[in-house]
């Protein structure tokens, strides 16, 4: 029986072995994709909203769910502030006065979105045109209507 000195020496190893190896790396190959996207592609923990709201729950998950935690879109950003932290600390804004919040909400986050925003109180900086004038609309919709929630 040959040792293993003689198989480092030049002694090919065995085709089955091969053969198992490919085996197991075209399952593996197959497999962590379809694992990995077997989802609707929203994010895991999105909470569902109303119809007018969900092209900026979209946008939010895939432009700004990276760096901005928000409870309605299922995202959990690590880089910027928590947006219902945020823009909502007490949670969505209620009774006759609501609307007028909400409004005023959806300016600051439509601003911050054109604009950019440089941050004393976070390192980074949100670049401004992330989105065209009509996604930031949808966005900063979403967003007012919903932070707090969570």
């Amino acid at each position: 029986m040959p040792g293993a000195n003689e198989r480092a020496a030049g002694k090919p190893m065995s085709r089955k072995t091969f053969v198992v190896f490919g085996l197991a790396v075209v399952v593996l190959a197959a497999l962590i994709p379809w694992l990995a996207f077997r989802a609707d592609g929203d994010a895991a923990n999105a909470e569902p909203v109303p119809n007018g709201l969900k092209e900026g729950q979209s946008l939010f998950q895939t432009n700004c769910g990276a760096c901005h935690t928000l409870y309605a879109a299922g995202t959990d950003g690590n880089f910027a502030p928590d947006l219902d932290e945020l823009l909502a600390p007490s949670g969505p804004p209620e009774g006759p006065t609501a609307e007028a919040t909400i409004e005023a909400t959806e300016g600051r986050v439509l601003n911050a979105v054109e604009n950019g925003v440089d941050s004393t109180t976070t390192p980074g900086r949100m670049p401004a045109g992330i989105l065209n004038s009509t996604q930031a609309k949808e966005v900063a919709a979403f967003v007012a209507a919903t932070a707090g929630e969570g």
